[in-house]
């Protein structure tokens, strides 16, 4: 999928945005966190509840993910998580759910990536 830069007939792909580091490896934490009602599995088991994980389970074999919305972000990711993460990385909820649309597609791929190193060689990706 491609986005739209600043000039409306030049696009620009996903592999050439940059996400915020910070916002990365707090995404990172967050999809490790298995003790809470948080992780990999638990977003996992939302996108099955809201009938989108087809669409959310593509992220994890894309070598550039498709870029997801707003809604979506919404429905894997609870209020008091995303206004967790956006007090944490001082910024509002609104920008915070905008970058999350980019944001949150590499990361669930990334740490699907690295959950496939540890299984045995005849079960990766």
């Amino acid at each position: 999928m491609t986005l739209r830069a600043g000039r409306p007939n030049r696009i620009m792909s996903l592999s050439s945005v940059q996400i915020d580091t910070e916002l990365a490896v707090l995404l990172a934490d967050y999809l490790g966190d298995q003790e809470k009602d948080q992780g990999y599995d638990v977003l996992m088991r939302r996108a099955a509840d809201h009938r989108i994980y087809d669409r959310i389970s593509r992220w994890r074999t894309a070598s550039y993910p498709e870029v997801t919305t707003v809604a979506v972000v919404r429905k894997l990711l609870p209020v008091a998580d995303r206004t967790h993460m956006a007090k944490t990385l001082g910024m509002s909820l609104g920008d915070l759910e905008n970058q999350l649309t980019l944001a949150l597609p590499k990361g669930m791929r990334d740490h699907a990536r690295t959950l496939s190193c540890r299984l045995p060689r005849w079960q990766r990706l």
